[in-house]
């Protein structure tokens, strides 16, 4: 008798495939927690598989070791059904443990094997690295986001603030953007985002990267002469870097990023602001005075992701 987990997959699979060749893209979620009693997340990249296993909740913790036995019977039963369903090698697996994010336990390394892949979105192309973190360079879930950047870069000076591996910023460049100012703490993202430019055939010497701790650059910059007449802004939950003088909370601090943007603006500039805070309530009434604002969370959410919080993102446009 087939397993639920095995119908589901192979039913998503079947669902996804063809939309994901029609569109070229190469990586996508397959398995989104479908099922309560399997709490995973399964991502197809090319030929390999990362597969997100979730923490179990305190109380599963302190439960007898049957349980304990059980979650390893269960996981084995998964691995097997990922390597018949997609025909892929274990070592082709890359198993990542989800737990509540604190601080920045999400970006860092951890270990450093440097198996990497090119996956392809559209006409854009990405290197994503399987083994060594628990993302893998690319939000997924922010696929129709960078389709959003692409249409309204034409002819923009562009800023990516938090930029990661500037996968926002290739978009912005296929979008035929003036320039591009890409801003992050990390030096290893911001060489990512580099070759993710030279991928990309995108000369690297033509725009900006940034090392900034951007709570601190932010206030001087948006008191110089520069002006960018788009700027996308996906900040962490939380940060309590080293680089930091004070740890960052996204619920906290957004008024102020967005109150420094704006001076940033040109006159009807642009603003995709989003965050992945699951609680997080953004007041219209603070920007209503100076922006027309949408949300588009729904716009931006992709069909291979079925939670529906993944994140949230608002459109902001600058009245004159």
């Amino acid at each position: 008798m087939e397993s639920m987990f095995k119908n589901r997959i192979i039913k998503n699979y079947n669902f996804l495939k063809k939309w994901a060749k029609r569109e070229n893209i190469t990586a996508y979620r397959v398995y989104d927690k479908d099922i309560p009693q399997y709490p995973f997340a399964v991502d197809l990249y090319s030929k390999s598989v990362v597969l997100y296993q979730y923490e179990r909740s305190q109380n599963q913790k302190d439960m007898p070791e049957e349980f304990e036995m059980a979650d390893k019977l269960q996981l084995d039963e998964v691995i097997l059904t990922l390597k018949n369903v997609f025909c892929v090698e274990e070592n082709n697996i890359y198993l990542k443990v989800r737990k509540k994010q604190k601080g920045i336990s999400q970006y860092e390394r951890q270990t450093e094997q440097g198996i990497t892949e090119i996956i392809h979105e559209g006409d854009m192309k990405f290197i994503v690295n399987l083994s060594d973190y628990l993302d893998c360079g690319i939000f997924l879930d922010h696929r129709k986001t960078r389709q959003i950047v692409k249409k309204n870069a034409h002819n923009t000076h562009f800023l990516n603030l938090f930029a990661y591996t500037g996968s926002v910023s290739i978009a912005a460049a296929m979008g035929n953007a003036k320039s591009i100012t890409t801003v992050d703490m990390s030096n290893t993202y911001l060489n990512w985002a580099k070759e993710n430019f030279k991928l990309n055939n995108i000369p690297v010497d033509d725009h900006d990267f940034l090392r900034e701790n951007i709570m601190e650059w932010l206030p001087k910059a948006s008191i110089k002469a520069k002006k960018y007449d788009f700027i996308f802004v996906d900040p962490p939950s939380f940060s309590n870097s080293k680089k930091m003088q004070d740890s960052f909370d996204v619920q906290k601090d957004y008024v102020e990023i967005l109150k420094h943007c704006e001076r940033m603006l040109t006159p009807n500039g642009k603003i995709i602001f989003s965050c992945n805070l699951r609680s997080f309530k953004f007041d219209n009434e603070l920007f209503s005075n100076n922006f027309k604002i949408e949300n588009i969370t729904k716009k931006t959410l992709p069909q291979d992701f079925r939670n529906e919080k993944i994140h949230y993102a608002w459109f902001l446009t600058k009245m004159n």
